[in-house]
């Protein structure tokens, strides 16, 4: 009892003192009625209660007794609660206490007209040390304009830095005009002369505009150099309109030692109208300083290439300079984004080495970003490499930078190899790129390639390059790897080969480590009498990734006993070496086409064909794996195993009917179209149950023909990535003379899908309406995306209708159409 009334006590006097209540629950009792004790005796109780936000003051009441005190003089002072609380803040930031400091500093800090939340650093850092007002003032007005968004930088600046502040040249010169005050008052730390100068002219009234790229410029001031920029305001007669005017030229000319000597070298001091003419703009500026040392029409020069001319005539480029005015035309003909005016290129380029040749092949008319600064500061590189690394992505030039100890022609070599397959991918780790430079340096990606990867059949380059971002890890298994399925297994799967000391424990592993396959085999009831006696095709299966894709696609097909069913035999087939077998099964071929197929048709429709074309190819594909990936080939669609909203209709895609065409630019898929061997008729015939076979059982054949009716070979519609319009049409026209070529060892009449249209020879295809049986997959639902109108699913055999572009040989021996029936 008397414990809570001692509690309602204590409220009772927090309240009158104006202490939030909220303090209880945070801080001692005890504690608490001291602070309103100190409280009434500093007389706080009203600017306690009516303060807007004053916790933090508060709980700094609580906290340090001696606070009290400085508080009431901080309130006699007229300084606000958001002024105090912002300065108790920056404190708890540097683990200090207001109260660590005199109360004549703090309440001078406190009153001082710069940001709130600078007052505390102002106090800590400047104010004790300042000898003389005109310090004070000159520290206070770079505080002032220090850019917004770096003033957190100022608490973190050097003693010499912050020693820097007192200079009144700061905020007019460098922090009113940039983002990047900390960078320039780096490199100013570091050059005294150049602060020796800058006070100079700051005191004669010169206005400069500063940046860390122009300090970079003036880096070659030295003590000698003081003397000649008196010289200079000497030889403007202290005209400080005139100087204003010529450090603006100066600096944007890049501030070389040409220009400020050709001022200070005249033995009588140019008059304020020749001044004035020279600085009027920059051609005359140019003219009068350089006309001596280029044969050029001035007049004729454009912005963008007076940069180059200025640093051939600082650096003494003569030969440089020479092949500019020898071919005048050729060097004012190049446009903005030419390779001689990107950032970085003078400075690793010798000018002098460059020929007319060089002039000529530098041209474009694209803007693009070339990362020059990338390489390393100092080293010379020859045109050829410069030009070679232009506009490349930043991951090549930062691998080429780290091949430096090889030779010129090696590294350009070893590039070459990489831009010409587009190897070297901008999301690859650092440390990833350092070991691929460490591979390069060893011997070029050929080599690698064809030499110590040469055994690892069906490799890719792509998947190569892949194995050298990996070297040191996977190198203990490289030598044992039989296949491409081998290397991407290793590649994505660290967590399983981690531990194992060679390629063959590694292959054991998987069949006890791979999640997905445990719980395939469970719900497949795959015995391991039958892993034991498949035991090769089922390691190559969970190499090659397919316990993922079927398991993402079975948890899909959920529910749906009949699909679960075709997509059990499918793997099974696989896993016991014979998807062959099932996929084209007996008779099934023309039972589900329901036209009669011979064996040599049949042979001939099985084997897949690849055509090429410069850098495309175009090739069949039917396997398990491709066809699992079919909605992934060459970009993510609705059919995709992983997630796509049709993939139900994926195993449609098995049928004996039904192949896919890849097209390849290099190695990369970059296109991909179905195509289904069936029939069709320029009139709708009649019209007319199928299910995957159970290897165990014989299906008999239906061969039944219409009479009207014809065997065709469709190319549905394609999808493509990465091409631009031009490359999309090569790609279809490929696809359609690899499906032309294909009819006709069948003995078929192909047909495309209407958007092929112009994608053959003149007169190869025509446009007409035709009739494509649909054939009734074993799956029960296909996909249907090509046969006029919006794409739909579909489970029933059916002639469908549309307009289609077919065979011109098939036109002829068809029933006589009317005009009106035929479309061009």
């Amino acid at each position: 009892m008397t414990n809570t009334l001692k509690h309602l006590a204590l409220l009772v006097r927090m309240e009158s003192s104006g202490l939030k209540l909220g303090l209880t629950g945070k801080f001692p009792e005890d504690a608490l009625d001291q602070t309103c004790e100190r409280v009434e005796t500093f007389q706080l109780q009203n600017r306690l209660r009516t303060g807007n936000d004053n916790t933090q003051i508060q709980k700094e009441l609580v906290r340090t007794p001696e606070f009290a005190a400085l508080y009431h003089a901080l309130c006699n002072d007229g300084v606000d609660d958001r002024s105090i609380t912002s300065m108790l803040q920056s404190a708890v930031a540097c683990d200090e206490q207001l109260t660590q400091y005199p109360k004549e500093q703090v309440l001078a800090a406190a009153g001082t007209d710069i940001p709130l939340s600078l007052r505390f650093y102002y106090m800590k850092f400047y104010l004790p040390f300042i000898k003389y007002e005109e310090e004070g003032e000159a520290i206070i007005d770079n505080i002032n304009a220090f850019p917004a968004t770096e003033r957190e930088e100022l608490s973190a600046l050097t003693d010499a830095q912050k020693n820097m502040m007192r200079q009144p040249f700061l905020g007019p010169y460098l922090f009113n005009w940039n983002n990047n005050a900390r960078e320039a008052l780096e490199l100013l730390e570091q050059n005294k002369p150049l602060q020796r100068v800058l006070t100079l002219l700051y005191r004669q009234g010169v206005a400069l505009d500063l940046n860390a790229a122009r300090l970079k410029d003036l880096c070659w001031v030295e003590t000698a150099d003081v003397m000649k920029f008196r010289r200079l305001l000497a030889a403007f007669e202290y005209d400080t309109e005139d100087i204003d005017a010529f450090f603006e030229r100066w600096l944007e000319n890049h501030a070389g030692q040409y220009d400020l000597n050709w001022f200070i070298s005249h033995t009588a001091p140019l008059d304020k109208g020749q001044r004035q003419e020279i600085l009027r703009n920059d051609l005359s500026y140019l003219n009068a300083l350089y006309s001596g040392r280029l044969h050029l029409d001035f007049s004729s020069i454009r912005r963008h290439q007076f940069p180059i001319l200025t640093y051939a005539v600082r650096h003494g480029k003569k030969h440089f300079l020479d092949l500019v005015s020898e071919h005048s035309e050729l060097f004012l003909s190049l446009g903005r984004y030419a390779l001689l005016f990107e950032d970085k290129f003078c400075e690793h380029c010798n000018l002098n080495s460059l020929t007319a040749r060089n002039l000529q092949a530098c041209d474009t008319v694209e803007r693009g970003s070339s990362h020059f600064d990338l390489l390393e500061d100092g080293r010379q590189y020859t045109f050829e490499e410069m030009w070679l690394l232009w506009q490349q992505d930043e991951i090549y030039v930062r691998l080429y930078a780290m091949l430096t100890p090889l030779s010129v022609d090696r590294r350009l070599l070893t590039l070459r190899q990489l831009l010409k397959h587009g190897l070297v991918s901008h999301h690859m780790e650092d440390q990833e790129l350092e070991q691929l430079a460490r591979c390069l340096l060893e011997k070029p990606f050929s080599e690698w390639y064809r030499g110590t990867f040469g055994h690892i059949r069906g490799l890719t380059r792509r998947t190569a390059m892949w194995l050298l971002r990996k070297y040191e890890q996977l190198q203990v298994f490289i030598q044992e790897m039989q296949s491409e399925a081998d290397a991407i297994f290793a590649l994505n799967n660290g967590a399983v080969i981690a531990g194992q000391k060679n390629w063959t424990q590694v292959r054991a592993a998987v069949l006890t480590m791979d999640r997905d396959w445990l719980d395939l085999k469970e719900r497949f009831s795959i015995t391991d009498e039958f892993v034991e006696q498949h035991r090769e095709p089922v390691t190559n299966f969970l190499l090659r990734g397919g316990s993922a894709m079927v398991r993402s696609l079975y948890g899909y097909l959920q529910g749906n006993d009949k699909a679960i069913e075709a997509l059990r035999r499918i793997v099974q087939a696989e896993l016991m070496g014979q998807f062959y077998a099932l996929k084209y099964f007996a008779d099934d071929l023309q039972r589900e086409i329901r036209y009669p197929i011979s064996e040599v048709q049949e042979a001939t429709w099985k084997p897949n064909l690849t055509l090429k074309r410069g850098a495309f190819s175009a090739e069949e594909a039917d396997d398990f794996y491709f066809t699992m990936r079919l909605g992934e080939l060459p970009r993510t669609t609705c059919l995709s195993c992983w997630d796509g909203n049709q993939r139900d209709c994926l195993l449609a895609a098995f049928d004996s009917n039904k192949k896919m065409i890849l097209i390849r630019k290099g190695e990369d898929i970059v296109g991909r179209a179905c195509i289904r061997l069936t029939k069709g008729a320029f009139q709708r015939p009649a019209d007319f149950n199928f299910s995957f076979a159970d290897l165990a059982q014989v299906q008999s054949a239906d061969k039944k023909r219409a009479a009207d009716e014809m065997l065709v070979l469709f190319l549905e519609r394609i999808y493509t990535s990465r091409l631009n319009d031009e490359e999309v049409k090569t790609a279809m026209k490929l696809a359609v003379s690899l499906v032309t070529q294909k009819a006709a060892a069948i003995g078929a009449v192909a047909v495309l899908a209407r958007r092929y249209l112009g994608c053959y020879d003149r007169d190869q295809y025509v446009g007409s309406h035709f009739y494509v049986y649909i054939s009734k997959s074993k799956n029960g639902q296909q996909y249907l995306d090509s046969m006029g109108g919006a794409a739909v699913t579909s489970h029933k055999e059916q002639y469908t209708g549309a307009v289609f572009l077919v065979e011109q040989a098939a036109m002829r021996t068809a029933a006589p159409q009317k005009e009106d029936e035929l479309y061009e």
